[in-house]
């Protein structure tokens, strides 16, 4: 499972309460040389020696994308996109033998940060920082639903009107209105608005959109409630607590509004589970 917009709050809401004033002592990579090539750790290693001795200043999130700022100018740029985690250790003694990154702290304390798939780990100066294709992607004009001065109802129907695309197309991805939002949260939320996944935008009713609306704002916030879903594991190695709605769990299963069978289809790139009767 992709970590999303609300995983990525939880663990950037938690690196920032405990790192924030730690000093980094030394840093080791491994197992990095597969990723490197893909471009999701930087290509030049030494390029994480420049954390050493920096501060942390301070931890902030948008979207799926989490970024570390350091008193020497540096970042740490994080998008455990595709179940991937990073924890926090009291001591050395706690850490698995196996992760990409690690930073220990002055204090003795250290961050290990592990991909598995596709993500991000990468050492980027304030001055390229626009240059990082991720930290491009969420931290922009795209708006952004855990900010309540950007997401409100008004801004997202008149965003959603100007789009005349499929509606995972509009929710998801390079084209979407809103950013941190994977086919995870997009199978949920037009579950909870009743609208199937291959309609237009154009189609829906301003009742839909504004169910829409809802359904986002309500999904995040449940999601950050219970710690993230039930797949993620956050700074300190719980697991969330949030089961999906909609999803791979309801293979074989029954709509639990309708009783109806639940159908999986391929499209948008990935597997969309559906109820046939209560999305229209």
């Amino acid at each position: 499972m992709s970590v999303e917009l609300p995983e990525a709050h939880i663990l950037a809401t938690q690196m920032s309460n405990v790192l924030v004033g730690k000093v980094v002592q030394a840093h080791e990579l491994q197992n990095c040389q597969n990723l490197q090539k893909l471009g999701c750790v930087n290509k030049d290693a030494s390029a994480f020696g420049r954390l050493v001795d920096g501060r942390v200043v301070s931890v902030v999130s948008r979207g799926n994308v989490i970024v570390v700022k350091f008193s020497n100018d540096w970042n740490l740029v994080l998008a455990p996109e595709y179940v991937g985690v990073i924890l926090f250790h009291k001591n050395e003694n706690t850490i698995l033998s196996k992760f990409h990154l690690k930073l220990r702290f002055q204090d003795r304390t250290a961050l290990t940060v592990s991909l598995t798939g596709l993500g991000c780990i990468q050492a980027v100066i304030e001055a390229d920082l626009e240059k990082n294709y991720l930290y491009r992607r969420d931290f922009s004009q795209i708006i952004s639903p855990l900010d309540t001065s950007e997401f409100t109802s008004e801004r997202f129907l008149e965003k959603l009107a100007e789009k005349k695309q499929n509606i995972k197309a509009a929710l998801v991805g390079k084209t979407a209105v809103v950013v941190g939002l994977s086919n995870s949260a997009f199978q949920d939320i037009i579950y909870r608005a009743k609208i199937h996944p291959k309609r237009n935008t154009s189609t829906l009713s301003s009742q839909e959109k504004t169910a829409l609306y809802n359904a986002i704002t309500r999904l995040i916030q449940e999601r950050i409630k219970a710690g993230g879903k039930n797949q993620f594991t956050d700074l300190y190695g719980k697991q969330g607590a949030y089961a999906p709605t909609m999803g791979p769990n309801m293979k074989d299963q029954n709509c639990p509004t309708c009783n109806t069978k639940i159908e999986k289809i391929n499209h948008g790139g990935g597997q969309v589970y559906l109820c046939p009767k209560c999305q229209k």
